[in-house]
């Protein structure tokens, strides 16, 4: 296990070869820029920046655990990396090295502009570090400054799912085998495939019999998903702006048949359904805390939340355009939303009841093209008409 989530913890405090966070002396330099805060994780580094920042010259000064150092390839050598002047237009991969010499790890560092999330799309994945399974990203196409016939790409890593989790069970042999997939029956191109699963002998052990596909903005810490699988699903980035609208997209959604509790016990009487939802709540950017996999749909931070109630099973593709609604009386408050104190979550599983490890082995969610309709989009007007079309035969979503 310590194998597969990092550098071997269990050997002296001088094997361990971590980037811990970033320097705060290179972050106060950089103020005028930097917006939020960083992610950083197991393998990777996001920083964000405000939109439009020129990404083509920063050079990061990180965090070590102590003892260790951080280089980069410059012809084929390792060279000192930490503050070296980088082009951030696409990700830079950076390697960590204990304090003994006897481990290292290499990180993705990339850098992403502070914009509210809007369009996903599923187009975009790649194999993690290990090349076990898929995970991930958004791009945008925006005119280049300085010659708008041309676009570049602007890579957004907002997405996580727990295949690093399912990963420690060892079932797996390819990336297809593993609970959320990508999958080219999409609406429109690729799409998600999120598949309940079994764990196998392992899972039963732990009281952990099955393990639900999922996708989530935010962040999944492997390092605990096994002694604290709940704890370590970090729902949501502090990337709002505007007032959300309506979540809208497609689904559909194939029941398994015989539904478990996490003692592998047969439910005759339940039945497995998926779930898609998107949750605004608040936070302090500069001392972000994420909600918890046993908080995201009922913490009191929660103001406003999107649903779909009854997904029901559509063999073909279904859209939905479903409302933001007032979590418990709450609402957004203007001055925290102008100083970026609000974060977002959207989520999706094949199992609503999967992070509890209940449900059907054998449900599939497909989902693709997700947006979030924001007060200030353009077509918010068009959308909100959808959107009560949509509700005059979809009563149960209101």
């Amino acid at each position: 296990m310590a194998l597969l989530t990092g550098c071997i913890k269990d050997e002296a405090a001088n094997a361990e070869c971590d980037i811990v966070a970033l320097d705060e002396a290179w972050k106060q330099a950089n103020a005028e820029v930097l917006r939020g805060y960083e992610r950083v994780e197991n393998n990777e580094v996001t920083i964000y920046v405000a939109d439009g920042t020129d990404l083509s010259a920063f050079n990061p000064k990180f965090v070590l655990t102590p003892g260790a150092t951080i280089t980069m390839k410059v012809d084929g050598q390792d060279v000192a990396a930490n503050g070296v002047t980088r082009n951030f237009n696409e990700p830079q991969i950076y390697t960590t090295h204990s304090e003994d010499g006897l481990w290292h790890k290499d990180y993705k560092v990339g850098f992403d502009y502070y914009v509210s999330i809007d369009r996903m799309s599923f187009e975009h994945y790649e194999l993690d570090p290990s090349g076990r399974y898929q995970v991930w990203y958004e791009r945008d196409e925006v005119p280049s400054k300085d010659d708008p016939s041309q676009v570049k790409y602007i890579r957004h890593d907002y997405w996580a799912n727990g295949n690093g989790g399912y990963a420690l069970v060892g079932i797996a042999k390819k990336p297809e085998d593993y609970p959320t997939a990508a999958h080219e029956d999409g609406v429109n191109g690729m799409c998600a495939r999120l598949e309940t699963r079994r764990t196998g002998s392992f899972g039963d052990m732990v009281k952990m019999p099955i393990a639900a596909g999922n996708l989530f903005i935010g962040t999944f810490d492997t390092k605990i998903a096994m002694k604290e699988p709940r704890n370590a699903t970090h729902f949501g980035l502090p990337l709002v702006q505007d007032k959300p609208v309506l979540l809208k997209g497609y689904y559909k959604y194939t029941q398994g048949e015989v539904f478990t509790d996490k003692n592998k016990k047969v439910c005759p009487e339940r039945k497995d359904t998926a779930d898609i939802y998107a949750v605004i709540y608040e936070c302090d950017p500069q001392n972000f805390v994420a909600l918890n996999g046993d908080e995201v749909l009922s913490s009191p931070r929660i103001v406003m939340m999107a649903r779909i109630n009854n997904p029901g099973e559509p063999q073909e593709w279904e859209e939905f355009y479903v409302p933001f609604k007032s979590f418990e009386g709450r609402s957004i408050d203007m001055e925290r939303l102008k100083r970026g104190e609000y974060a977002i979550a959207v989520v999706a599983t094949s199992s609503r009841q999967g992070a509890y490890f209940e449900g059907a082995i054998g449900s599939v969610l497909w989902v693709d093209e997700l947006r979030v309709v924001w007060q200030l989009d353009d077509d918010a007007d068009e959308q909100r008409t959808k959107m009560e079309q949509y509700l005059e035969t979809h009563p149960d979503e209101r």
